[in-house]
């Protein structure tokens, strides 16, 4: 009986101790025509937090439902330049997939814009990522209904 009083003991001090903050960490994404590179754009993406989305999937998706054009990855900095094949138009859309939960869709510019439009940037909208400690709590609820069962009085037999 000692090993579950004390297995009790520790999941009512995680559950006391343990912070229960889950953070959002949405994707944010800017695009922009270059001036010196008359059919490319240039994507930038990032988290909330400003760290670069590396190595994101970045590809156009077209409006009937089709497949969408893999165009390649963002850098390390979360960058990536490149050109939109001839059959894509402005009813495509552009999405940024840096893993699950981490998703961006952007509309493309006008192709024939002159001078050239400033820079589009959207927000996708934030998924709870829990954080490990965030999972302390349910499992001291879970250990303090055990250690309750163990010392309710029984009846002799």
């Amino acid at each position: 009986m000692k090993p579950f009083l004390i297995s009790g003991l520790i999941g009512l001090a995680s559950l006391v101790l343990a912070p229960t903050q889950a953070r959002a960490h949405a994707i944010e994404s800017s695009l922009e025509r270059l001036t010196n590179l008359s059919n490319s754009l240039r994507l930038e993406s990032q988290f909330s937090s400003g760290q670069p989305a590396s190595d994101a999937a970045v590809r156009i998706v077209p409006p009937d439902g089709g497949p969408a054009i893999e165009l390649g990855r963002t850098d390390a900095a979360g960058s990536i330049v490149f050109t939109l094949p001839p059959q894509a138009s402005r009813q495509w859309e552009l999405q940024v997939d840096a893993g699950p939960g981490h998703r961006d869709y952007l509309e493309l510019p006008e192709t024939s814009a002159t001078p050239p439009q400033p820079a589009r940037v959207s927000r996708s909208h934030s998924y709870p990522q829990v954080e490990g400690w965030a999972l302390v709590p349910p499992l001291g609820v879970l250990a303090v209904a055990g250690l309750a069962g163990m010392l309710r009085p029984r009846r002799p037999s």
